[in-house]
């Protein structure tokens, strides 16, 4: 190879070389900051090829719609109520000269962000009650409006650090994990009371039934036993009259067949009676052959 050639060679390396160190791309995502020593020059929107001085180096940025979730942020109401309060943030880079100057990096100016967001959080939660905070209150749509108001308040406060902020949204807003367990404690307190006068009242309540039905239970037998010693006392009457009425007929006939009937009932199989032979018992059996 002669010294051309190899000359030749050496030149078109250079300028390969030479026009890698001072290309680059930015991609539609994308938008750079070419700098010089470490100081801006200028700011590449436009996406595709572009150049630059091969001492020069190239910043990129995101154009990208970004999102920011932020760590829970504690805030204390206007009803003294201290909350934990998670929210994120959507945002976008529109000035990467601004933000290198007031953070360096994209991640320098998401942190000063977050600084600005949460403080707006507390200022404006801290305007309202717990209960407002929660639920809305009286104002269904106040939710809405608490995010409109944090997501103006803050993007006025971050125009000069070239972003702009879209929309900021909370996910969800807890008590501390103290003040929780004081809440559940609480609320176990309350429901062991209520049952406690369930039960309590239940217990009355049994008590009143099984009272009523036990008096219940005494006056149907004692009206059972009335109506049970009227009829008996009827049919007792009954029989002495049948009594009364065979006896005044023949006498006789009467003591025999109450006899008999004396003798059935005592006289049963296996019975044995000591008694003396004239007694009164056996008079029937005495005449039986006269």
């Amino acid at each position: 190879m002669g010294t051309k050639q190899t000359f030749g060679l050496i030149l078109v390396v250079a300028v390969v070389f030479v026009l890698n160190m001072s290309a680059f791309v930015v991609g539609q995502r994308d938008q750079a900051l070419v700098l010089q020593f470490g100081n801006p020059l200028r700011v590449v929107k436009d996406a595709g090829l572009h150049f630059k001085m091969p001492w020069q180096a190239v910043a990129h940025f995101d154009r990208r719609l970004l999102v920011q979730d932020a760590p829970p942020n504690e805030v204390i109401t206007m009803d003294k109520k201290t909350i934990l309060v998670d929210a994120y943030t959507r945002w976008r880079i529109v000035d990467p000269l601004k933000v290198f100057q007031v953070a360096g990096s994209e991640n320098g100016v998401a942190a000063r962000m977050e600084d600005i967001i949460r403080s707006k959080i507390r200022n404006v939660l801290g305007r309202h009650t717990l209960l407002e905070i929660v639920s809305g209150g009286k104002d269904a749509n106040l939710r809405v409006k608490l995010m409109h108001d944090i997501t103006k308040q803050a993007d006025n406060n971050v125009r000069n650090m070239g972003i702009r902020i879209a929309d900021v949204r909370i996910k969800r807003a807890d008590l501390p994990q103290e003040n929780s367990n004081a809440v559940f404690k609480r609320m176990k307190a309350e429901r062991q009371r209520i049952a406690t006068q369930y039960r309590s009242q239940g217990a009355e309540a049994g008590t009143e039934i099984r009272a009523e039905a036990d008096k219940e239970r005494k006056i149907l037998l004692a009206d059972a036993y009335k109506q049970s010693e009227i009829l008996r006392g009827k049919a007792d009457a009954k029989i002495t009259r049948i009594y009364a009425q065979a006896y005044n007929k023949d006498a006789k006939f009467y003591a025999f067949t109450r006899s008999l009937q004396a003798y059935r009932d005592s006289l049963g199989k296996g019975t044995k009676l000591v008694i003396t032979p004239d007694s009164e018992f056996f008079r029937f059996f005495e005449h039986s052959g006269k």
